[in-house]
């Protein structure tokens, strides 16, 4: 739809510009004509994203967030669907009707690609949530300031004392009610033929020093939209599987929640590939 919208504001205007350079000939009119839609939609994405850069101004990432915002988490859901609807990526989402309505949660997923918090941002955009994301990702111009601003919790892999103050800062979070957290148990996106990485336990303890519930999900299709990234459309897939409740992991150990959790996501997976 935002293609769409985006062509035909583009043929408008170049229609008019047209009209009023008024050229002798016929062939030089489509010419000129072709290459004010090209240059008009050029700029209306260039306006676009200034827009959002000037957004991200004000926002100082020197400055450790302790809070939550729910306005730039608004602004950045504006900025991914418009994002996705350029490239042409279609989401369908399953089971969301599963959600606790009540309470914060954590949610664990599979990682494939970049896009999975960007693709799960938009489907949960009515619940306040953060991501563990690397630091890596707060450094790309906008984006990273966006993630800053709203909360999301900085992972420094590698660094011990970084990883427990970036859980700790999660259980802080949950604890207050301030948002739900979402995390990969994998820990880093799978680039491997197998369907998950193995998973590191210790970031269950955001559920289990909180007594959340946790929300089992999984995202399929993101690590393909690379390919043909302008030229075709990219169907991604975010589903919900199951929901599993403090009083059913109170007395499970976190490897044995863990496990739970990714034979949960293999069934899923494995069903989707056959």
């Amino acid at each position: 739809m935002v293609k769409i919208i985006v062509l035909l504001i583009a043929i408008v205007a170049s229609i008019f510009e047209c009209w009023a350079i008024s050229l002798d000939s016929v062939f030089l009119n489509i010419l000129v004509g072709l290459l004010l839609v090209i240059g008009n939609i050029i700029v209306q994405i260039a306006l676009f994203f200034l827009v959002m850069l000037l957004i991200g101004l004000p926002i100082n990432t020197k400055k450790e967030n302790t809070h939550y915002s729910s306005f730039y988490r608004k602004v950045l859901t504006f900025a991914i669907r418009i994002c996705l609807s350029l490239f042409g990526v279609k989401i369908k989402s399953e089971g969301l009707d599963k959600i606790p309505q009540n309470t914060n949660f954590v949610i664990v997923f599979n990682h494939l690609s970049n896009l999975d918090t960007l693709v799960m941002d938009v489907c949960l955009t009515e619940y306040p949530l953060v991501f563990v994301a690397k630091k890596s990702l707060f450094k790309i111009p906008f984006f990273g300031k966006m993630l800053h601003a709203i909360g999301y919790i900085k992972m420094d892999r590698g660094n011990i004392r970084q990883e427990l103050k970036a859980i700790y800062k999660g259980i802080d979070f949950l604890n207050k009610n301030e948002c739900s957290v979402g995390v990969a148990p994998e820990g880093t996106r799978n680039f491997t033929e197998e369907t998950l990485l193995p998973f590191k336990v210790g970031c269950l303890h955001l559920a289990t020093e909180t007594k959340k519930p946790i929300v089992i999900s999984v995202v399929k299709g993101t690590n393909l939209v690379k390919k043909n990234l302008l030229f075709a459309r990219h169907k991604v897939y975010f589903k919900i599987l199951d929901v599993l409740d403090y009083e059913e992991y109170q007395n499970m150990t976190r490897q044995e929640i863990a496990s739970f959790i990714r034979n949960k996501m293999l069934e899923e997976l494995e069903s989707h590939e056959n």
